[in-house]
């Protein structure tokens, strides 16, 4: 039934001329590329999402809103990567189900909203984090040359102080205070 109903939300001859659907605000189609989209991604998602709920009937209930939610979505040709958009707001719907779920007390357990968080960073973390290594890299380049030695070989190298000390000809003491300012100032550097 909610597949008919996704069908007829997609079909461009089904609403009017800006028509409301259900009784919400007025639902933008943009036939060729929401209908390509769903052509495309449709099976796809379906299996994602009830692998995600286990229960076919709501999976497909999900689906439905994932494409209404589209659907409203302004600058929808503006989107670059449409199959990993889709997903993210399936995967997302499908969560805020399973806390739904939770807090009931028919509810999925913990366990299944532990194995639906993905331990891949997605894309906005990786270039916070691709930032933060160019930050960091920027900022040790800004040390004094026997700070900046110091670090590295503590740090990356992994070396005991005893051995930094020892490859540097100076005291423990020594590579203690150097590796302190190296930390002290990439701190300062880092901070934003």
């Amino acid at each position: 039934m909610t597949a008919k109903i996704c069908d007829q939300a997609l079909d461009p001859g089904h609403l009017k001329d800006e028509e409301e659907w259900s009784g919400s605000a007025p639902v933008q189609l943009h036939p060729m590329t929401l209908d390509t989209l769903y052509l495309r991604y449709r099976t796809g998602l379906l299996a994602h999402l009830q692998s995600m709920v286990r229960d076919v009937d709501i999976a497909e209930e999900l689906l439905h809103d994932t494409f209404l939610r589209l659907s409203r979505m302004p600058g929808l040709g503006d989107i670059n990567q449409p199959k990993a958009f889709l997903f993210r707001i399936a995967g997302n719907l499908a969560i805020d189900h399973l806390r739904q779920c939770r807090r009931a007390p028919e509810g999925a357990g913990e366990s299944e909203l532990e194995e639906l968080e993905s331990p891949e960073p997605d894309q906005l973390e990786l270039l916070v984090q691709a930032r933060r290594r160019r930050q960091l890299r920027q900022a040790i380049d800004q040390l004094p040359p026997r700070a900046r030695e110091t670090l590295l070989l503590v740090r990356y190298r992994e070396l005991t102080l005893r051995e930094a000390a020892q490859e540097l000809g100076i005291s423990q003491t020594m590579v203690e205070k150097h590796l302190k300012n190296a930390l002290v100032k990439c701190r300062e550097l880092l901070q934003f």
